[in-house]
């Protein structure tokens, strides 16, 4: 609050000084409401901060309830192919001998054609077209050419705007000599390409091309479509595209090269039990760092009797939902699963730190488990998918509290309507207090001007007794 500078003058008292002690007793009426609305405030921060714990954590244990994770698989690299595989491949040895590789037919213009630029066409051609047949089945496809589209690099443009299940190029053969290739995007040896062009015999003199009527073509098949040709087990398998989905069950084979002769190579396709190893050690990693938050946000300083609370304690210290949500997890967590062996963590080699309260992985237990028990394992974690299996809990448990409108969006919403609340209160209070500090000013002022008379009068009664005396 701005004081006023000539205050206390007519009166010779220290009224700044007054009314300034008096603002600041008045402000601490406000108190009560900014310290509940600072730690409303701490309180949505940290719950944010939980909640993005919790989604980490339950990520996890989201992908550790999928049974598929379980059936996941690796497959050896090679230079010939490469293998993609998902949860339906099955786990063996595999003879690849990679034959042939499919490739698309490409057909190049055989005139020679001095510049990219120039008009190749006849002028005034009335309803030019240039029509090209590709693809399996094949689909024909009638291209427009006006007079100043009849140059290579005009038709090249055209014909690839058409997506005409060709790709057009430019292709330099000489100084000053040019051609016109088309790559069919089809791969195969059932995929052709016929080019007819309408209404411009100059034009189809260069770029016509029947397949039935061979070299006899302006233009010729520079590659011919063909199928790809593998062996797999000694079996020969052809498919259209270099791309083979079908010939191992969840496996994709993408053909690179063709392998030496009788030099096949050995395809070995394991379960990717390091992969689940990991991926349990990723989710005990989570598990703790949620349980260094949650005792992060409950945290309590002790201090002496009669003191106030330490400023730095948790901001949910206390709070009823966290704690809730720690027990449920770690009940969890303690749980017998319904395995002949594998019931625990401790089965699996995962223990509780009687002192931290974070679980620690023995790496050998972990993986002899894992290698001697695969399916218990799964069922350790999956359950029945729906209601058993500890990461099928753990995930259903998480989700009460982080779904939409659950139990911590319902919390939060809550402190955001104590905060509107407090909001107006504060104002309320600001303003009585402004109130109440403008009325001790009038007052003060009021005081002041009334002193000064009454100093005035003081003086005036003083100096006419003073002349008076003998």
């Amino acid at each position: 609050m701005a004081s006023i500078s000539s205050l206390g003058i007519g009166s010779g008292l220290d009224l700044n000084g007054l009314l300034e002690q008096m603002s600041k007793a008045e402000q601490q009426r406000l108190m009560p409401y900014t310290t509940q609305q600072t730690s409303s405030n701490a309180k949505l921060t940290a719950y944010g901060t939980l909640k993005g714990a919790l989604e980490k954590f339950d990520n996890l244990s989201k992908e550790l309830a999928n049974a598929d994770f379980f059936n996941n698989t690796t497959a050896s690299q090679h230079s010939q192919f490469n293998i993609t595989t998902n949860t339906r491949s099955v786990a063996g040895s595999y003879s690849i001998d990679v034959r042939q590789l499919a490739q698309s037919p490409i057909l190049t213009s055989t005139a020679t054609i001095a510049a990219q630029t120039a008009k190749l066409g006849s002028d005034g051609a009335i309803n030019r077209s240039i029509s090209i047949t590709a693809g399996v089945p094949p689909k024909e496809v009638k291209i427009s050419l006006h007079d100043e589209q009849t140059s290579l690099v005009e038709m090249r443009d055209a014909i690839n705007r058409a997506n005409a299940g060709v790709n057009a190029t430019i292709m330099r053969v000489g100084d000053n000599a040019y051609a016109l290739a088309l790559n069919s995007s089809t791969s195969g040896e059932n995929s052709q390409i016929a080019i007819q062009v309408n209404n411009d015999d100059k034009l189809g003199e260069l770029f016509n091309y029947d397949p039935a009527k061979g070299a006899a073509n302006p233009m010729f098949a520079s590659s011919k479509g063909q199928d790809a040709k593998i062996q797999i087990n000694g079996i020969e398998i052809t498919r259209s595209t270099n791309s083979i989905t079908d010939a191992l069950q969840g496996v994709t084979i993408n053909l690179i090269s063709t392998t030496k002769p009788s030099e096949p190579q050995n395809l070995i396709i394991n379960t990717d039990k390091q992969g689940s190893a990991d991926k349990i050690k990723q989710w005990v990693d989570s598990y703790n760092s949620l349980l260094d938050i949650s005792n992060s946000l409950t945290k309590y300083t002790p201090v002496k009797s009669g003191e106030s609370q330490n400023s730095k304690n948790g901001a949910l210290l206390g709070d009823y939902t966290l704690r809730g949500l720690q027990s449920s997890i770690k009940s969890i967590l303690s749980t017998a699963q319904d395995n002949p062996e594998l019931k625990g963590l401790g089965n699996l080699g995962i223990s509780t730190n009687s002192k931290t309260g974070k679980l620690e992985i023995n790496n050998e237990k972990l993986k002899k488990a894992i290698d001697e028990k695969p399916q218990q394992i799964t069922n350790f974690f999956v359950g029945n998918g729906k209601n058993t299996g500890m990461a099928t809990e753990i995930h259903n448990e998480i989700q009460e509290y982080i779904k939409a409108e659950g139990i911590l969006e319902k919390t939060t919403k809550s402190i955001d309507k104590d905060l509107e609340r407090l909001t107006t209160q504060i104002a309320r209070v600001s303003e009585s207090i402004q109130n109440t500090i403008d009325r001790y000013k009038q007052q003060f002022v009021q005081l002041d001007n009334m002193m000064s008379k009454l100093n005035g009068t003081s003086a005036y009664l003083t100096q006419q007794f003073s002349s008076k005396k003998p």
